[in-house]
Protein backbone atom coordinates (compact mmCIF):
# COMPACT_ATOMS: atom_id res chain seq x y z
CA UNK A 1 0.00 0.00 0.00
CA UNK A 2 2.79 2.45 0.85
CA UNK A 3 4.50 1.82 -2.48
CA UNK A 4 1.22 2.51 -4.30
CA UNK A 5 1.18 5.96 -2.64
CA UNK A 6 4.76 6.80 -3.63
CA UNK A 7 3.78 9.20 -6.47
CA UNK A 8 1.88 11.30 -3.93
CA UNK A 9 4.83 11.41 -1.53
CA UNK A 10 7.50 12.51 -4.00
CA UNK A 11 9.25 15.78 -3.26
CA UNK A 12 7.68 18.99 -4.47
CA UNK A 13 10.98 20.83 -4.11
CA UNK A 14 13.83 21.24 -1.67
CA UNK A 15 17.32 19.88 -1.05
CA UNK A 16 16.62 16.26 -0.03
CA UNK A 17 19.70 14.08 0.19
CA UNK A 18 20.10 11.62 -2.67
CA UNK A 19 20.58 8.85 -0.09
CA UNK A 20 17.06 9.21 1.30
CA UNK A 21 14.99 6.47 -0.37
CA UNK A 22 11.58 5.00 0.34
CA UNK A 23 13.21 1.96 1.98
CA UNK A 24 15.15 4.14 4.45
CA UNK A 25 13.95 4.77 8.00
CA UNK A 26 13.99 8.56 7.84
CA UNK A 27 14.20 11.53 5.50
CA UNK A 28 17.49 13.41 5.18
CA UNK A 29 17.97 16.96 3.96
CA UNK A 30 20.72 19.54 3.93
CA UNK A 31 20.32 22.44 6.30
CA UNK A 32 20.10 25.94 4.89
CA UNK A 33 21.48 29.23 6.21
CA UNK A 34 19.18 31.01 8.62
CA UNK A 35 16.80 29.80 11.30
CA UNK A 36 14.69 26.65 11.26
CA UNK A 37 11.01 26.82 12.30
CA UNK A 38 8.98 23.69 13.04
CA UNK A 39 5.28 23.09 13.72
CA UNK A 40 2.94 20.13 14.05
CA UNK A 41 -0.85 19.93 14.03
CA UNK A 42 -3.40 17.12 14.16
CA UNK A 43 -6.93 16.76 12.83
CA UNK A 44 -9.23 14.20 14.47
CA UNK A 45 -12.43 12.91 12.91
CA UNK A 46 -15.46 13.92 14.95
CA UNK A 47 -13.63 16.82 16.59
CA UNK A 48 -11.98 18.78 13.79
CA UNK A 49 -14.00 17.45 10.86
CA UNK A 50 -16.79 15.05 9.93
CA UNK A 51 -16.86 12.93 6.80
CA UNK A 52 -20.64 13.32 6.54
CA UNK A 53 -20.34 17.06 5.98
CA UNK A 54 -21.73 17.81 2.49
CA UNK A 55 -19.35 17.83 -0.48
CA UNK A 56 -16.24 17.29 1.63
CA UNK A 57 -13.91 15.05 -0.44
CA UNK A 58 -10.69 13.59 0.95
CA UNK A 59 -8.72 15.86 -1.38
CA UNK A 60 -9.95 18.94 0.48
CA UNK A 61 -9.24 17.21 3.77
CA UNK A 62 -5.62 16.83 2.68
CA UNK A 63 -5.44 20.44 1.57
CA UNK A 64 -6.78 21.58 4.95
CA UNK A 65 -4.27 19.44 6.86
CA UNK A 66 -1.43 21.19 5.06
CA UNK A 67 -3.04 24.63 5.20
CA UNK A 68 -3.40 24.75 8.98
CA UNK A 69 0.29 23.91 9.37
CA UNK A 70 1.41 26.27 6.62
CA UNK A 71 -0.48 29.01 8.44
CA UNK A 72 1.62 28.39 11.56
CA UNK A 73 4.80 28.80 9.52
CA UNK A 74 3.37 31.93 7.91
CA UNK A 75 2.62 33.35 11.36
CA UNK A 76 6.35 33.09 12.13
CA UNK A 77 7.46 34.47 8.77
CA UNK A 78 9.02 31.17 7.71
CA UNK A 79 9.32 29.79 4.19
CA UNK A 80 8.00 26.18 4.11
CA UNK A 81 10.59 23.55 3.18
CA UNK A 82 9.64 20.01 4.23
CA UNK A 83 6.68 18.09 5.63
CA UNK A 84 6.27 14.74 7.37
CA UNK A 85 2.78 13.24 7.25
CA UNK A 86 1.37 10.72 9.74
CA UNK A 87 -1.98 9.06 9.04
CA UNK A 88 -3.96 6.77 11.39
CA UNK A 89 -6.74 5.28 9.29
CA UNK A 90 -9.45 2.70 10.03
CA UNK A 91 -10.10 -0.13 7.59
CA UNK A 92 -13.27 1.53 6.27
CA UNK A 93 -11.15 4.12 4.43
CA UNK A 94 -10.72 3.09 0.80
CA UNK A 95 -7.37 3.20 -1.00
CA UNK A 96 -8.69 5.68 -3.56
CA UNK A 97 -9.67 7.99 -0.69
CA UNK A 98 -6.15 7.80 0.73
CA UNK A 99 -4.79 8.68 -2.70
CA UNK A 100 -7.15 11.67 -2.86
CA UNK A 101 -6.02 12.70 0.61
CA UNK A 102 -2.40 12.72 -0.55
CA UNK A 103 -3.40 14.49 -3.74
CA UNK A 104 -4.69 17.39 -1.64
CA UNK A 105 -1.60 17.32 0.57
CA UNK A 106 0.61 17.42 -2.52
CA UNK A 107 -1.30 20.32 -4.09
CA UNK A 108 -0.83 22.52 -1.05
CA UNK A 109 2.81 21.44 -0.66
CA UNK A 110 3.70 22.27 -4.27
CA UNK A 111 1.99 25.65 -4.09
CA UNK A 112 4.09 26.52 -1.03
CA UNK A 113 7.35 25.11 -2.43
CA UNK A 114 7.36 22.43 0.27
CA UNK A 115 8.71 18.88 0.01
CA UNK A 116 6.58 16.02 1.31
CA UNK A 117 9.58 14.16 2.67
CA UNK A 118 7.85 11.12 4.14
CA UNK A 119 5.88 10.06 7.19
CA UNK A 120 3.92 7.13 8.57
CA UNK A 121 0.73 5.23 7.87
CA UNK A 122 -0.97 3.13 10.57
CA UNK A 123 -4.18 1.18 10.94
CA UNK A 124 -6.51 2.17 13.77
CA UNK A 125 -9.81 1.00 15.24
CA UNK A 126 -10.96 4.48 16.17
CA UNK A 127 -11.57 7.67 14.21
CA UNK A 128 -9.33 9.03 11.46
CA UNK A 129 -6.31 10.92 12.87
CA UNK A 130 -4.26 13.08 10.49
CA UNK A 131 -1.00 14.76 11.54
CA UNK A 132 1.46 16.93 9.64
CA UNK A 133 4.80 18.22 10.89
CA UNK A 134 6.23 21.06 8.82
CA UNK A 135 9.69 22.58 8.79
CA UNK A 136 10.53 25.99 7.40
CA UNK A 137 13.39 28.46 7.32
CA UNK A 138 13.82 32.16 7.91
CA UNK A 139 16.41 33.63 5.61
CA UNK A 140 19.55 35.21 7.05
CA UNK A 141 19.06 38.84 7.98
CA UNK A 142 15.40 38.42 8.85
CA UNK A 143 13.89 37.82 12.26
CA UNK A 144 10.88 35.60 12.95
CA UNK A 145 7.50 37.22 13.41
CA UNK A 146 6.47 36.95 17.07
CA UNK A 147 3.57 37.89 19.30
CA UNK A 148 5.86 39.75 21.69
CA UNK A 149 7.35 43.21 21.26
CA UNK A 150 4.32 45.42 20.56
CA UNK A 151 4.22 49.02 21.81
CA UNK A 152 1.49 51.34 23.03
CA UNK A 153 0.08 53.41 20.17
CA UNK A 154 0.77 50.80 17.52
CA UNK A 155 -2.09 49.93 15.20
CA UNK A 156 -3.56 46.46 14.67
CA UNK A 157 -4.32 45.10 11.21
CA UNK A 158 -5.64 41.84 9.77
CA UNK A 159 -5.33 40.30 6.31
CA UNK A 160 -8.20 39.15 4.15
CA UNK A 161 -11.77 38.65 5.35
CA UNK A 162 -13.01 37.39 8.72
CA UNK A 163 -16.15 35.58 9.81
CA UNK A 164 -16.67 33.23 6.90
CA UNK A 165 -15.31 30.08 8.51
CA UNK A 166 -17.32 30.53 11.70
CA UNK A 167 -20.48 31.02 9.63
CA UNK A 168 -19.62 27.90 7.62
CA UNK A 169 -19.07 25.82 10.74
CA UNK A 170 -22.41 27.02 12.05
CA UNK A 171 -24.12 25.71 8.93
CA UNK A 172 -22.27 22.39 9.05
CA UNK A 173 -22.95 21.75 12.73
CA UNK A 174 -26.62 22.57 12.17
CA UNK A 175 -26.57 19.96 9.37
CA UNK A 176 -27.78 22.51 6.83
CA UNK A 177 -26.94 22.23 3.16
CA UNK A 178 -25.34 25.42 1.83
CA UNK A 179 -27.86 26.81 -0.65
CA UNK A 180 -26.72 30.30 -1.61
CA UNK A 181 -23.44 31.44 -3.11
CA UNK A 182 -22.63 33.16 0.20
CA UNK A 183 -23.26 29.96 2.21
CA UNK A 184 -21.12 27.94 -0.19
CA UNK A 185 -18.35 30.53 0.23
CA UNK A 186 -18.58 30.22 4.03
CA UNK A 187 -18.35 26.43 3.92
CA UNK A 188 -15.45 26.62 1.46
CA UNK A 189 -13.59 28.75 4.01
CA UNK A 190 -13.84 25.79 6.42
CA UNK A 191 -12.90 23.12 3.89
CA UNK A 192 -10.06 24.90 2.09
CA UNK A 193 -8.49 27.75 4.10
CA UNK A 194 -5.81 29.87 2.45
CA UNK A 195 -2.53 30.07 4.41
CA UNK A 196 -0.93 33.51 4.10
CA UNK A 197 2.66 32.40 3.50
CA UNK A 198 3.44 34.99 0.82
CA UNK A 199 1.69 37.74 2.77
CA UNK A 200 3.90 37.04 5.78
CA UNK A 201 7.01 37.48 3.65
CA UNK A 202 5.76 40.91 2.57
CA UNK A 203 4.97 41.90 6.17
CA UNK A 204 8.55 41.00 7.10
CA UNK A 205 10.04 42.82 4.14
CA UNK A 206 8.47 46.16 5.13
CA UNK A 207 9.74 45.81 8.71
CA UNK A 208 6.78 44.36 10.62
CA UNK A 209 7.94 42.17 13.52
CA UNK A 210 4.80 41.37 15.54
CA UNK A 211 2.17 39.00 14.09
CA UNK A 212 0.25 35.76 14.57
CA UNK A 213 -2.43 33.76 12.82
CA UNK A 214 -6.05 34.07 13.98
CA UNK A 215 -7.14 30.44 13.70
CA UNK A 216 -8.07 30.44 17.41
CA UNK A 217 -10.06 33.64 16.91
CA UNK A 218 -9.26 37.27 16.14
CA UNK A 219 -10.06 38.38 19.68
CA UNK A 220 -7.85 35.67 21.14
CA UNK A 221 -4.89 36.75 18.96
CA UNK A 222 -5.35 40.43 19.82
CA UNK A 223 -5.37 39.40 23.47
CA UNK A 224 -2.14 37.41 23.12
CA UNK A 225 -0.27 40.25 21.44
CA UNK A 226 -1.59 42.84 23.89
CA UNK A 227 -0.99 40.79 27.04
CA UNK A 228 2.58 39.91 26.05
CA UNK A 229 3.32 43.67 26.13
CA UNK A 230 1.14 44.38 29.23
CA UNK A 231 -1.19 46.45 27.06
CA UNK A 232 -4.85 46.71 26.20
CA UNK A 233 -6.53 47.38 22.87
CA UNK A 234 -9.43 49.23 21.27
CA UNK A 235 -11.02 47.52 18.26
CA UNK A 236 -13.21 49.41 15.79
CA UNK A 237 -16.19 47.17 14.99
CA UNK A 238 -17.00 48.98 11.75
CA UNK A 239 -13.43 48.45 10.48
CA UNK A 240 -13.46 44.66 10.78
CA UNK A 241 -13.15 43.16 7.26
CA UNK A 242 -16.30 41.07 7.51
CA UNK A 243 -17.74 39.06 4.67
CA UNK A 244 -20.18 41.47 2.99
CA UNK A 245 -23.10 39.00 3.06
CA UNK A 246 -22.54 38.37 6.75
CA UNK A 247 -22.57 42.09 7.52
CA UNK A 248 -25.83 42.54 5.61
CA UNK A 249 -27.62 39.49 6.99
CA UNK A 250 -26.67 39.55 10.68
CA UNK A 251 -27.32 42.42 13.06
CA UNK A 252 -24.20 41.92 15.19
CA UNK A 253 -22.02 40.21 12.58
CA UNK A 254 -18.95 41.99 13.96
CA UNK A 255 -19.20 39.90 17.15
CA UNK A 256 -18.86 36.63 15.24
CA UNK A 257 -15.98 37.96 13.17
CA UNK A 258 -14.16 39.08 16.30
CA UNK A 259 -14.95 36.30 18.75
CA UNK A 260 -15.23 33.12 16.69
CA UNK A 261 -12.38 31.02 15.25
CA UNK A 262 -11.17 29.05 12.22
CA UNK A 263 -10.12 31.93 9.98
CA UNK A 264 -6.50 31.49 8.88
CA UNK A 265 -5.64 35.14 8.37
CA UNK A 266 -2.74 37.06 9.92
CA UNK A 267 -3.02 39.72 12.61
CA UNK A 268 -0.12 42.13 12.89
CA UNK A 269 0.82 45.11 15.07
CA UNK A 270 3.11 47.95 14.01
CA UNK A 271 3.31 51.73 13.70
CA UNK A 272 0.63 52.89 11.30
CA UNK A 273 3.07 54.01 8.53
CA UNK A 274 4.48 50.46 8.35
CA UNK A 275 0.99 49.00 8.11
CA UNK A 276 0.10 51.46 5.35
CA UNK A 277 3.20 50.39 3.44
CA UNK A 278 2.30 46.72 3.95
CA UNK A 279 -1.24 47.42 2.79
CA UNK A 280 -0.03 48.92 -0.47
CA UNK A 281 2.38 46.04 -1.12
CA UNK A 282 -0.20 43.34 -0.35
CA UNK A 283 -2.73 44.95 -2.63
CA UNK A 284 -0.21 45.38 -5.44
CA UNK A 285 1.55 42.01 -5.22
CA UNK A 286 -1.17 39.63 -4.00
CA UNK A 287 -4.42 41.55 -4.48
CA UNK A 288 -4.94 40.95 -0.76
CA UNK A 289 -6.62 43.33 1.64
CA UNK A 290 -5.00 44.50 4.88
CA UNK A 291 -7.44 46.26 7.22
CA UNK A 292 -6.40 48.44 10.16
CA UNK A 293 -8.89 47.50 12.88
CA UNK A 294 -7.70 49.06 16.11
CA UNK A 295 -4.97 50.37 18.39
CA UNK A 296 -2.91 49.05 21.27
CA UNK A 297 -3.02 51.25 24.37
CA UNK A 298 -1.81 51.44 27.94
CA UNK A 299 -3.93 49.55 30.44
CA UNK A 300 -5.48 46.11 30.28
CA UNK A 301 -8.39 44.50 28.52
CA UNK A 302 -9.93 44.76 25.08
CA UNK A 303 -12.67 47.22 24.26
CA UNK A 304 -14.71 47.42 21.07
CA UNK A 305 -16.12 50.65 19.65
CA UNK A 306 -19.65 49.89 18.43
CA UNK A 307 -21.77 52.75 17.06
CA UNK A 308 -19.54 55.23 18.83
CA UNK A 309 -19.70 53.52 22.22
CA UNK A 310 -16.89 51.54 23.85
CA UNK A 311 -17.94 48.07 24.98
CA UNK A 312 -15.75 45.91 27.23
CA UNK A 313 -15.52 42.34 25.93
CA UNK A 314 -14.50 39.70 28.50
CA UNK A 315 -12.11 37.03 27.22
CA UNK A 316 -14.09 34.13 28.70
CA UNK A 317 -15.65 32.17 25.87
CA UNK A 318 -13.82 34.02 23.10
CA UNK A 319 -12.05 32.05 20.40
CA UNK A 320 -11.03 28.43 20.50
CA UNK A 321 -9.44 26.61 23.43
CA UNK A 322 -8.31 23.05 22.83
CA UNK A 323 -9.43 21.59 26.16
CA UNK A 324 -12.52 23.66 26.84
Amino acid sequence: MLRSLRPYLSPASGPLEIGAREEDDAAVWRTEPGRVVATVDTMVEGIDFRLDWPAYPFRLLGRRLMAINLSDLAAMGAQPRHALISLCLPGRVRLRDVRELYRGIGERARAAGCTVAGGDLSGIDGPIVLTAALFGTIRPGRRPLRRSGARSGWALAVTGTVGRAAAGIGLLLAEKQPKTSAERRWVRAVYDPQPRVEAAQILQSVGIRVAGDISDGLYREIERIAQSACLGAVVEADQLPLDADLRRSRKHAWAGGLMESEDYELLCAAPRPLLEAARRRLRRDLDLQLSIIGTLERGRGIRVRVDGKLVVIPSLGAGYEHFR
